[in-house]
């Protein structure tokens, strides 16, 4: 009786004690589900699509209207304006609820950049624009290029250089196209010579200093042609050089003319330049004297070339500027390169500084004050293919392939900038002095422009 007593009190006790046990658990358990934070995934905003001002184009308002696609959940956008990439001194800089804004202070002329990002309700940023970052144009100087006439080549234009109101064309497979452009509004053709039936023209040059003009054009694959443009009926007096000529320049020193020239690779031939003595004698056409020097063997294909009387520039594709100094003519020899990116395919110097036309790169601005170490002093972006490009005074005159014809500031080098454009189908090649621009078109042939730019 007492042992059944003792074991009933042990067992309520046992009991007792698993009931106090797992009431504290519960208790400590619904204490730390009161701590517990509890996480609801936030979805981030997908990146928004940019609709206007449309990528690489060329914009005439002062104050734009920033067009893009709303997104579903959004409650804010964020729009940045500015004039680099990186986007550290933003022009505009604002956060609406609505997918479209227009800016409030007028924008100078210059390239933007511009991106949009979405914030949800949840108070989430979305990453920027779908399409990264999207550059547009912005001049209203549309007065200052205004178009005045063109006139069809015969081939394709694609480079030009005029003299006392005639302009000579390098007319691609049809070789050299002269044409009156003393009226600017009614050019016309003068006549075309087609030297060989395998050959396409890519440059041309002439002696500003000759009384009778002879034209040297440099031809893929019939090296250089030397042309006399004096007679009522051109003749072509012969060819000097190699093959896969691409550009040529040229230059008077003591008294004798130079003619540089540069190459792209073929079969056994580097790329590389050369240099010709070219000798005037009475009553005989100008030919050319033995080489100055050996050509010169080049890192990657020539594509363009000006010469001074002391050094010569070499647009040298991906490898970018080089320098070679021929103060020395008969003993010359490369003083500096410069990396830039894109393909460097024309060049033009003056007084210290160089003009590199890059293709997608834009245009390089180069300070070759030290011709030992020259630098970048700025780089413009342009909406084409930059293929050319020439100095006059404080302007940059650029052929800029689907872009047209590009007008940039370049009176403070370190911050050159865009100013004026004209569109062209496809601008290859062009030419300026401080009255007219004259562009080297893929459809229209050659197209004279009046220059309001240069005072």
């Amino acid at each position: 009786m007492g042992g059944n007593m003792m074991r009933g009190i042990l067992k309520f006790f046992y009991i007792f004690t698993i009931i106090v046990f797992l009431s504290g658990m519960s208790y400590l358990i619904s204490g730390c589900g009161k701590e517990k934070v509890i996480i609801r995934y936030r979805e981030i905003p997908p990146p928004v699509e940019l609709i206007s001002p449309a990528n690489d184009t060329l914009i005439h308002e002062n104050n734009p209207t920033f067009v893009w696609r709303g997104i579903a959940d959004a409650g804010r956008y964020q729009l940045q304006v500015a004039t680099s990439s990186n986007f550290i001194n933003k022009s505009v800089n604002v956060e609406i609820s609505d997918t479209a804004y227009t800016t409030i202070n007028p924008l100078i002329n210059t390239s933007f950049y511009w991106r949009v990002r979405a914030r949800n309700q949840d108070d989430v940023w979305g990453d920027w624009s779908d399409a990264d970052i999207w550059t547009f144009y912005k001049t209203d100087n549309i007065f200052y290029i205004p178009f005045m006439g063109s006139v069809i080549t015969v081939g394709s234009a694609r480079d030009v250089v005029v003299r006392n109101d005639t302009a000579y064309v390098a007319d691609g497979a049809a070789d050299l196209t002269i044409v009156d452009a003393l009226d600017k509004e009614n050019p016309s053709i003068i006549q075309n010579i087609d030297t060989i039936d395998d050959d396409y023209a890519m440059a041309v040059y002439i002696n500003p200093q000759d009384t009778v003009p002879y034209a040297f054009v440099a031809d893929l694959d019939g090296s250089v042609q030397v042309i006399n443009t004096y007679d009522a009926s051109p003749i072509n007096n012969g060819s000097f050089g190699t093959q896969n000529i691409e550009d040529l320049s040229g230059v008077f020193i003591q008294d004798t003319l130079y003619i540089f020239t540069v190459r792209s690779a073929s079969g056994f031939n580097l790329a590389g330049m050369a240099l010709y003595q070219i000798i005037y004698e009475p009553n005989f056409p100008p030919h050319p004297g033995p080489w100055v020097w050996n050509p010169i063997d080049l890192p990657a294909d020539a594509k363009g070339v000006y010469a001074d009387t002391a050094y010569s520039y070499v647009a040298c594709d991906v490898v970018g500027l080089i320098i070679i100094d021929h103060t020395d003519i008969y003993n010359p020899f490369q003083i500096s390169s410069l990396d830039l990116e894109g393909s460097s395919l024309s060049v033009h110097a003056q007084g210290d500084y160089v003009y590199v036309a890059a293709d997608r790169a834009g245009i390089y601005v180069v300070d070759a004050t030290d011709k030992a170490a020259p630098t970048i002093a700025s780089q413009v972006n342009t909406s084409g293919r930059t293929n050319d490009v020439h100095v006059v005074g404080d302007y940059a005159f650029i052929a800029d392939g689907s872009g047209g014809l590009k007008v940039i500031d370049v009176s403070v080098p370190d911050s050159s900038h865009f100013i004026a454009a004209y569109d062209t189908p496809y601008a290859y090649g062009v030419y300026a002095d401080s009255n007219y621009i004259y562009i080297c078109d893929r459809d229209e042939g050659l197209m004279v422009f009046e220059n309001l730019v240069v005072e």
